[in-house]
């Protein structure tokens, strides 16, 4: 899994989207956002899909954080 800085400009609101983005959902997209996070998917994505890809995402993340926490207790 890959992981990508996006800036947003804040006056403009226009952000850069790397072009790795770009190749795997194309140039029409919808996002979902709340408070704290937010998914961008291809608009002709099917929604089951797009939930299976975050439940994946969402277990990288929880394993990243498990391998933060345990180094901490290595150190």
């Amino acid at each position: 899994m890959v992981e990508f800085k996006i800036r947003i400009h804040p006056g403009q609101r226009l952000a850069y989207i790397p072009k790795e983005i770009y190749e795997a959902l194309g140039p029409s997209c919808k996002a979902v956002a709340d408070c704290c996070a937010a998914v961008i998917y291809n608009e002709q994505t099917n929604l089951p899909d797009v939930i299976k890809s975050l439940e994946i995402i969402l277990e990288d993340l929880k394993h990243r954080v498990k391998r933060k926490e345990a180094s901490k207790v290595d150190s």
